[in-house]
Parts: structure tokens; sequence; C-alpha cells
């Protein structure tokens, strides 16, 4: 079986993402235009694009820790002397990262309640939305774990001032 490289396997994910991303408004344009064109109601629009939102906020989320694009306020590690800011970088993250393995875990436990659950108005286990999150969810802890190794064990850099 041929070897996925990470370049490969990011390019999927962001795939995935876009097209969550595309085909949400694809399901808001049916649905207003049902609503106030037609004056229908499509029931399975609203739930569906609850769906799609869902997928990109988590896949959105593993894609943005990727590139470093976060968005963070760094005013007092801006002041920091560069040793002290890698050692608070890390230990935030490594704070963020186990609040995503508690989120794994509970999106794990969703999962395993919400088994056979249908949802409401499409053939759809309600257990697929816990395990998108729970991908999601697992490929930002790995990168943060990452970026902790990185900020720990990264040859130190020669600060320099403004």
């Amino acid at each position: 079986m041929p070897k996925l490289s990470p370049n490969t396997f990011w390019r999927v994910v962001e795939t995935a993402m876009i097209l969550a991303f595309i085909s949400m408004l694809v399901v808001m344009f049916i649905q207003i235009a049902a609503r106030y064109a037609l004056s229908v109601a499509v029931p399975w629009t609203d739930e569906s694009s609850r769906f799609l939102y869902i997928a990109q906020i988590f896949l959105g989320l593993s894609i943005a820790q990727r590139y470093g694009q976060h968005i963070r306020v760094t005013v007092a590690l801006d002041l920091m002397p560069l040793r002290m800011r890698r050692v608070t970088e890390a230990l935030a993250d490594l704070l963020t990262a186990l609040i995503g393995i508690a989120l794994i875990v509970g999106a794990a436990k969703m999962m395993v309640k919400s088994g056979s659950a249908m949802a409401s108005t499409l053939p759809l286990r309600m257990s697929v939305i816990y395990g998108v999150q729970g991908v999601g969810l697992f490929l930002y802890t790995v990168l943060v774990l990452k970026d902790v190794r990185d900020q720990l064990f990264a040859p130190a850099v020669r600060e320099t001032r403004d």
C-alpha cells in the first residue's frame, strides 16, 4: 500500500473543509431561494447547513493551527525575553492540548451515547457529527503538542530587539 505524504493528507483535509463550506453555501442558497422565491420550506436545509458548519469549524481548527493562523493577543509575550516567552507559550499550548484531549474524550462519549440516533431530517447518524468533531480535535491536539515540542526543544534563536 502506498504511503500517504503529510502534504497529501493536509490537502485532503483542506479540500474536505472547502467542500463543506461550498456545500453549506449551496444548501443555504437553496433554503433562502425556496423560502422567499417559492414560499416553500425545505426541511433538510437547516440541519444539513448546521452539520456542514460543524465540519468547517473542526477541520478549520486544525488547518489554522497547522499554519499558525489562530488569532492571539501577544502583548505580554512580546515583552518577555525569548526563553521565558518560549516556556510560556509551551505551557499555554500544553493547557490547550489538555483541553483538546478532554474534548476528544467528550466527543467519543457522545458518539457512543448517540450511537443509533438519527438526525431528524437527514439519513445520518448523530454519531457521525461527533466523529467529525473528534477527528478535527485530534488533528488540532497533535499539532499543538508538536508546537510544544518545538518550543521546548528547538534550537534557540538569538533574540533581537528593534
